[in-house]
């Protein structure tokens, strides 16, 4: 096969295996809700411990994430996802297989574990196998992708559960799981120079040693204000589309949970086709920075809208939900700007400082917004509506999106071009249609 369809080949079969990895995780992320009645009722669990019991994935997850970022970074993508699919796969198994809420509580801790790498693993193989003006639509597909995960775990999981049980469900999802880390290992290389046949890319900065590269990532101080940007936007998000978009509209306007579950559905439809357009405007337009900010604004006004605005459920609800799913799509710009304002061995562990920040934002927000509930109803007349305390509480997502846009303002502007490039040929503001310096004379 000639060198340039073999390494088309390659670039796509990798990164075709590694999206099904992070699709997966979405999968095990929300399949719980769809499973709460049939894993309550099998297990013998009040409402209280199935919350806990779902809530083990994420915060192994979010304390994983900069060990896993640094683990990528020093032993490559391979290895890494490889490895931490077989641990996938053997918490899918665990909690297949679990008789009480021990066992059963395995399952989420080895899922979070071991789907802790695959995000910095995606994120690391796009860096190196696609080219740094595709960075952020390569990025946004990866987003729009993984979002499938979270729609197999509603309705089709939903349907499945007339016809097998959660446990034939789980038990599938491991197999899957395994066959993944097998394709893993059979089609994804680290870098094409892994090929044989084709010359390493310039590398902008050698693999970090496991302390070095922390520390190197959290004292780079360009990185801080597009962290605190994209917990602005897809920390509240998460947070809200995740518990509370649902219980906003049963309990304050009493619909019903159908109906409301359809604002929450087409909220995260937005964001994910949302993250494919606006990665690729970004590298049409070679530019980051406007995005961040524009994504920020619309992100802050769609919080104070949905905390301040006599909006119902109808349109106005509906437009609103998908105003602040949009805003969290400028998620695939933030991470292409993250890696493009370090050096390459530590672009791993940078997006995973990163990604840890959006969960644990997301952590933080989604109980402090029902003691705020419950502390302004509690603080009222009896018969009080429960609209007015989700309004209360509202006024967090607010807070964090404001602290957000500040990060956007402050943020730098990366031309789209990695940091050694950058530090060539910075390039000065142009005008429309003039090459970049470092394009000048090819």
């Amino acid at each position: 096969m000639p060198a340039e369809p073999r390494h088309r080949w390659l670039r796509w079969s990798g990164y075709s295996v590694l999206a099904a990895c992070f699709l997966s995780g979405f999968f095990y992320r929300f399949a719980p809700a769809t499973f709460a009645e049939s894993l309550s009722s099998s297990l013998g669990t009040s409402a209280a411990q199935l919350g806990v019991l779902a809530s083990w994935h994420f915060w192994v997850y979010t304390a994983a994430q900069i060990p896993a970022g640094v683990v990528v970074d020093r032993y490559g993508t391979r290895v890494s996802v490889a490895a931490g699919s077989l641990v996938t796969a053997a918490g899918a198994f665990a909690q297949a297989t679990a008789q009480d809420l021990f066992q059963a509580s395995m399952g989420p801790v080895l899922t979070g574990l071991g789907l802790s790498v695959v995000f910095v693993g995606v994120m690391k193989n796009n860096a190196v196998w696609f080219a740094p003006e595709h960075y952020g639509t390569i990025t946004g597909l990866t987003m729009l992708l993984a979002n499938v995960g979270s729609v197999l775990a509603g309705s089709p999981s939903a349907l499945l559960l007339h016809h097998v049980s959660w446990r034939t469900i789980f038990g599938a999802a491991a197999a899957i799981s395994l066959l993944l880390a097998v394709g893993v290992v059979l089609f994804v290389r680290n870098r094409p120079g892994q090929t044989g046949f084709l010359p390493p890319p310039a590398p902008s900065g050698g693999p970090s040693r496991s302390g070095t590269g922390l520390c190197e990532a959290v004292k780079r101080r360009d990185v801080w204000p597009v962290f605190w940007c994209t917990i602005g936007t897809n920390g509240t998000f998460y947070a809200f589309s995740g518990l509370w978009g649902v219980p906003v509209l049963t309990d304050g306007f009493h619909i019903s949970n159908a109906q409301a579950s359809v604002y929450t559905t087409l909220a995260l439809a937005v964001y994910g086709v949302g993250a494919l357009v606006i990665g690729l405007v970004s590298d049409r337009l070679g530019r980051r920075k406007p995005l961040l900010l524009a994504s920020s604004v619309i992100s802050l006004a769609g919080w104070l809208l949905l905390a301040f605005a006599p909006w119902r459920p109808g349109w106005s609800g509906l437009t609103l939900y998908m105003l602040v799913g949009l805003a969290a799509a400028q998620v695939t710009v933030s991470f292409a700007t993250l890696k493009e304002l370090v050096p390459g061995g530590i672009a791993a562990t940078v997006l995973a400082v990163a990604n840890t920040g959006v969960f644990a934002a997301s952590a933080v927000i989604q109980p402090l917004f029902g003691w705020i509930v419950d502390l302004t109803l509690s603080g009222t007349a009896a018969g009080a509506s429960h609209l007015h305390g989700y309004r209360v509480a509202l006024l967090l997502p607010v807070a964090f999106s404001a602290i957000g846009l500040l990060g956007a303002l402050r943020a730098r502007e990366t031309w789209c071009r990695p940091s050694g490039e950058r530090s060539q040929a910075h390039p000065p503001k142009r005008l429309r249609g003039n090459p970049r310096p470092a394009e000048q004379g090819k």
